[in-house]
């Protein structure tokens, strides 16, 4: 519970609270369809299995993920909207200053302040890009299985395919919430 009051607090301090309640939200919803995922089943013939959790399985995955779809929206227009594209994108406009600057610290063990324009921004830029690539290619395979179009498959083979995306950032991202935390808890026990 210790763990949970600190990250909570730690997020009340940079995010204001529709953007903490939609991040929150948002990682729920992701974690639940990464395991829910697993208990998913379709028939040759494309129809969703017949066995109960399959069944079951298949529907709550498509249900989650049809509202994480006007969820990630608000969020990643509420994100653009505060910040701008480039404080999440810097390298498309050519400004590595901040991000020089965090590889230097890093270069020294030091684990940078999140900053416009620096590792943490880029970082939640990818997420925000891959969240949005994940639920749009779940939504178009959805549109593609429910009228029967001849690509449904393929479609889902690119979701599953992008799903690692945000795998891999749920792991990458939340390791280094954690290490941020567990190196704040750390100085302030220092003091």
């Amino acid at each position: 519970m210790h763990i949970i009051r600190i990250t909570l607090a730690y997020l009340r301090e940079r995010q204001p609270p529709v953007v903490r309640f939609l991040h929150i939200t948002i990682l729920c919803l992701v974690l639940s369809q990464i395991i829910v995922s697993n208990f998913m089943g379709f028939a040759d013939n494309g129809e969703i299995s017949k066995k109960t959790v399959e069944y079951y399985g298949t529907w709550v995955h498509i249900g989650t993920g049809l509202s994480l779809l006007p969820i990630t929206f608000i969020f990643v227009y509420i994100e653009l909207k505060r910040h701008g594209i480039m404080y999440f994108f810097p390298y498309f406009y050519g400004n590595f200053s901040q991000l020089k600057k965090d590889i230097q610290q890093l270069k020294q063990f030091e684990l940078p302040e999140p900053s416009a324009y620096g590792i943490a921004a880029i970082v939640q830029g990818l997420g925000l890009g891959a969240l949005t690539l994940v639920v749009l290619s779940g939504f178009t395979w959805f549109l593609s299985w429910i009228y029967m179009a001849p690509c449904a498959d393929s479609i889902k083979e690119f979701h599953e395919l992008l799903t690692g995306l945000i795998e891999a950032y749920v792991i990458g991202h939340g390791g280094m919430g954690m290490l941020h935390l567990f190196l704040k808890v750390k100085n302030q026990k220092h003091r």
